[in-house]
């Protein structure tokens, strides 16, 4: 190494055949004021050219360490990461995400300002719909109330492991990781084996949680689903993995079984929703199997599980043939309104990017006819604008680059009031609705989206100018 002195983080990013996004994810962390950094990338047998772009990048700039691991385990290389880490602090990054603004400079700030905390993390902020579905929102809501939390004192709430493991960018001190001993699932197999890595660093250690969602990451929707049967064995090991290392704590173990059985359902669902057709009854039969032994163990009772998927479990247990309809079922829906949010998303990314005057035109006269469809009888809906206004606000003050402190201070309330709008805590009313709109037509970059968006009908721009009383549907 060549590095004049040790980085404050270690940026560990395990990489298999990422040879499109891997570029930018590296960029994205030396792009900032804070660069403070050495990236470690080791890469698991790719065959699409990354190995030969990561080694051009490491020879070019020593913030960069390549390495190749032949295991053929996601896992086992980001363990080679983690030995090979210098910095005091950790953070396991996505080769196909990137980081916005000084993302791990704020995450650095905080578990400076949190001594007592063994690691920080942040909600993931996706554009668009994930793989299962779940819009930006719904994964907001995923995280519900979190402050600092001590998991030495008290049992973790279901909501925030779940938040945890599936929709977050971590800092862990280093010495807290070697200090423990927590490894990743290393066995060759499926997926980004961090779950079992993920809730014990969580169970053992003190966590400080924020809701803040700084990381953005770009979402690849799968068009092929898995077909591969040994996913599901995959998936069953690495929890079997977890299970045996909490019982080594019999204490530990106990206080975390019941979201343990929480985080092993909603996981094997996000599969669920990945594999083929022919392979999700074997996958319905393995779950209700481990289900019912955990309950005949007294491991678990139903009564403890989530009341949003409670349902699913009584019928699971019932009949896997109907479980398997009712799931198709379900993510027919899904799958439907991901291609929706996702044509929506694709119209609004044009906008953006276009800088064609007639386009913007034809948009917006497609915009002010759905909006003459949706309002009869000359009468303005105004809580379906309030809704949407309340839908889209989070990406038009992106769009606006500012951050929710700077929109509250705007529009005359708190920081913390505009942030719980945005989380959909907080209802948005319609003197909120007529502040915001107006700040966001008078911004050029957010202007033509709020007339594609149907967030001003004719209606309401007529009344407006002419100082006629509005009469509300």
């Amino acid at each position: 190494m060549s590095m004049y002195r040790t980085p404050k983080v270690s940026v560990i990013i395990a990489t298999h055949n990422n040879v499109k996004t891997i570029g930018n994810c590296i960029d994205s962390l030396f792009s900032r004021t804070f660069t403070d950094i050495e990236a470690i990338v080791v890469d698991v047998n790719s065959t699409d050219g990354t190995k030969d772009l990561l080694m051009e990048m490491a020879a070019e700039d020593d913030h960069i360490i390549f390495l190749a691991d032949s295991m053929g385990s996601i896992g086992h290389a980001k363990n080679i990461g983690m030995d090979h880490a210098r910095a005091p602090y950790i953070i396991f990054a996505d080769p196909e995400g990137y980081f916005r603004q000084n993302a791990i400079e704020f995450l650095c700030i905080h578990l400076d300002e949190a001594p007592h905390a063994d690691m920080f993390t942040c909600a993931t902020n996706c554009f668009g719909t994930d793989s299962y579905g779940r819009t930006a929102e719904d994964r907001g809501k995923t995280i519900g109330e979190a402050n600092v939390r001590d998991s030495r004192k008290q049992e973790m709430d279901s909501r925030l492991f779940r938040s945890w493991m599936f929709d977050n960018i971590t800092i862990y001190r280093s010495s807290y990781l070697r200090d423990t001993g927590i490894r990743f699932y290393e066995r060759p197999g499926y997926g980004s084996q961090d779950s079992a890595f993920r809730f014990l660093s969580m169970a053992i250690g003190i966590p400080s949680i924020s809701v803040d969602a700084i990381f953005n990451k770009e979402v690849d929707i799968p068009t092929e689903r898995i077909a591969d049967p040994r996913v599901v064995t995959d998936v069953r090991d690495e929890f079997r993995f977890l299970k045996e290392k909490l019982q080594e704590d019999q204490k530990l173990w106990w206080r975390m079984r019941l979201i343990y059985w929480q985080a092993y359902y909603d996981r094997t669902m996000q599969l669920y929703e990945l594999i083929s057709d022919d392979i999700r009854p074997s996958l319905s039969n393995k779950i209700r199997n481990d289900i019912e032994e955990a309950i005949n163990k007294k491991e678990y009772s139903m009564d403890h599980f989530d009341i949003s998927v409670r349902d699913e479990m009584e019928l699971l247990m019932k009949s896997t043939e109907e479980f398997d309809r009712y799931q198709a079922e379900k993510i027919a829906r899904r799958e439907s309104a991901r291609d929706a949010e996702i044509g929506r998303d694709n119209r609004l990314t044009e906008i953006i990017s276009s800088e064609e005057e007639d386009e913007i035109e034809r948009l917006s006269r497609e915009s002010a006819k759905k909006s003459r469809e949706r309002i009869k009888k000359n009468r303005l809906d105004r809580i379906w604008l309030m809704d949407e206004m309340a839908r889209d606000m989070a990406s038009l003050r992106m769009l606006m680059r500012v951050s929710a402190e700077e929109m509250g201070n705007i529009i005359g309330i708190s920081g913390n009031a505009y942030k719980s709008i945005e989380a959909g805590k907080r209802e948005l009313s319609w003197d909120q609705y007529l502040a915001l709109l107006f700040v966001f037509l008078y911004n050029e970059r957010t202007a033509p989206v709020v007339d594609v968006l149907g967030l001003y009908p004719e209606q309401l721009e007529e009344r407006i100018k002419k100082g006629i009383n509005i009469n509300y549907g």
